[in-house]
């Protein structure tokens, strides 16, 4: 089923490569997977008329103008079976997390996609808007210095939690400070994986601890070397009760993705997605299954934009040097 399921990703990256030559790589090494994730069909002439159809009802400067209409496309491809009637929703949805006081950007496009169910009714919202921005507000008051706007799709997520404010980020932080004594790094990747933990009561969260400080061994054991950035992974693995078989599967599937010749210069990408397409089976029908999608979209957005500031910076000092 899982080499299936990897011979189908590959399929469908290649049709969106051949078509989509000038796009990043990895928006549509993320948007490949999706399809593969949610075992919809793939038509590459509908995928792309759906995106174009996305950047024709963005406004100028909307973030929908840049590649991330490759990832909407994809997610409200596979959820929706009228997509393009959705698109407009998406935008009302957008538009009224910025009313509701969340910063305009790629990241809040995502929330907006996060916070869409089956049910795409705008009318009653608003609440739901506050209570995200009041959970991420809180979110700020424990870590200012990291958390930001790359949040902003997670505090969508925990705002559908049941309970108090206050009991939401209790278990946050639980999940956060026991994680750091067992040799995870402080930093927004951990305060990510204890997002996803916190997504998820049934079991306690002590058994989350467990598994996940087993999770990283068994990944070291595989010579996989999870850094700081594969946080958000080990969390979704650490969600499934018998993590074994989705390990040999991650392992295998990232190791003949290294191996392809389109991939093998993405294998931190190559664990997400591997990660993604192993534990979809175990976790076929849940929303958690939204979430890795949903996370994966986030990190690529996070290093488009670490890139360009990067990029941005490094031209600056280039030119105070030259002007000096």
């Amino acid at each position: 089923m899982v080499t299936e399921k990897l011979e189908k990703y590959i399929d469908i990256f290649n049709v969106m490569n051949d078509e989509i030559k000038w796009c990043d790589k990895k928006i549509l090494m993320m948007a490949s997977s999706v399809y593969v994730i949610k075992e919809r069909a793939f038509n590459i002439n509908e995928f792309v008329e759906l995106s174009e159809h996305i950047k024709t009802n963005a406004g100028m400067f909307s973030p929908l103008n840049s590649n991330l209409r490759f990832s909407v496309a994809s997610m409200l491809d596979t959820r929706f079976e009228q997509p393009k009637e959705v698109v407009q929703i998406l935008n009302a949805y957008y538009d009224k997390l910025v009313e509701g006081g969340f910063k305009r950007g790629n990241f809040t496009y995502i929330a907006a996609l996060a916070m869409m169910t089956d049910n795409v009714e705008t009318s009653h919202i608003e609440n739901k808007i506050d209570r995200a921005l009041y959970i991420y507000k809180s979110m700020r008051q424990e870590h200012p210095f990291i958390t930001t706007n790359e949040d902003y799709p997670l505090a969508v997520l925990l705002s559908e939690r049941e309970g108090a404010v206050k009991d939401v980020i209790a278990r946050i932080e639980y999940f956060y400070k026991e994680l750091h004594t067992s040799k995870f790094r402080k930093g927004n990747d951990l305060q990510f994986l204890s997002h996803i933990l916190s997504l998820s009561k049934e079991e306690e969260p002590e058994v989350y601890i467990k598994r996940s400080i087993e999770v990283l061994e068994s990944l070291k054991r595989a010579s996989i070397k999870p850094k700081p950035i594969h946080y958000p992974e080990v969390g979704l693995l650490s969600l499934i009760e018998h993590t074994d078989i989705e390990l040999e599967n991650t392992k295998q599937l990232k190791l003949k993705l290294d191996n392809q010749r389109h991939f093998k210069w993405q294998r931190e990408l190559n664990f997400k997605v591997a990660v993604n397409l192993a534990v979809s089976e175990s976790l076929k029908g849940s929303s958690l299954v939204e979430t890795g999608m949903l996370t994966t979209m986030e990190a690529i957005m996070q290093a488009q934009q670490t890139a360009m500031i990067t990029g941005i910076t490094a031209a600056t000092a280039v030119s105070a040097s030259n002007n000096g």
